[in-house]
């Protein structure tokens, strides 16, 4: 969803980077290679650095000042998660970029809704955990039953931004429902 972003908010293409979280770590390593592979097919971006931070906020920031230093025409980072891209977002801003570098993390927590409120953080991929614990509950009632499942088992997701925040914003795991059905 956020490589999307990027190719459709700059089809020109440019230079991203990526701080991932600990290595070796199964959802860094899915959400950086989702990520790079589907910039990767737009053919023109260019990913400059692709770095471990550990899921640390400090890391992710000393990553980003090193990256920011080395690439200062950068347009994007993506981080794998909201914390270290809270510290990427403080990164960016010592070093007046904010208006040039775009900033995403991964998991909705709420500091980074706060962020994109205030227009630092440009978004986070939000997989409404509450949701997700509901699709959990219905396989595993299914598995008791003895269904077929199949291989794969979807749970929502969606890209937050300053055009969604406020809507998804919401409590109410109903309106979550309609809102995540309309994209």
């Amino acid at each position: 969803r956020v490589a999307k972003w990027f190719i459709q908010h700059h089809p020109q293409g440019g230079k991203v980077a990526v701080i991932e979280g600990q290595p070796g770590v199964y959802a860094a390593g899915q959400r950086t290679r989702g990520f790079k592979e589907t910039l990767d097919s737009a053919g023109k971006f260019t990913i400059v650095a692709s770095v471990p931070a550990n899921w640390s906020r400090e890391q992710a920031f000393n990553a980003a000042s090193t990256i920011l230093q080395q690439h200062p025409d950068l347009i994007g980072i993506y981080a794998n998660n909201d914390t270290m891209a809270l510290g990427v977002v403080e990164a960016v801003r010592a070093q007046n970029k904010a208006s040039q570098v775009a900033i995403f993390g991964t998991d909705g927590i709420s500091d980074a809704y706060a962020s994109i409120k205030r227009g630092e953080l440009t978004g986070t991929v939000d997989s409404f955990p509450v949701l997700t614990g509901e699709v959990a509950m219905d396989v595993m009632i299914r598995l008791i039953n003895g269904q077929k499942l199949s291989r794969v088992v979807s749970t929502p997701q969606a890209l937050i931004t300053k055009e969604n925040v406020d809507a998804f914003s919401t409590k109410d795991n109903a309106r979550l429902r309609q809102l995540l059905v309309q994209q």
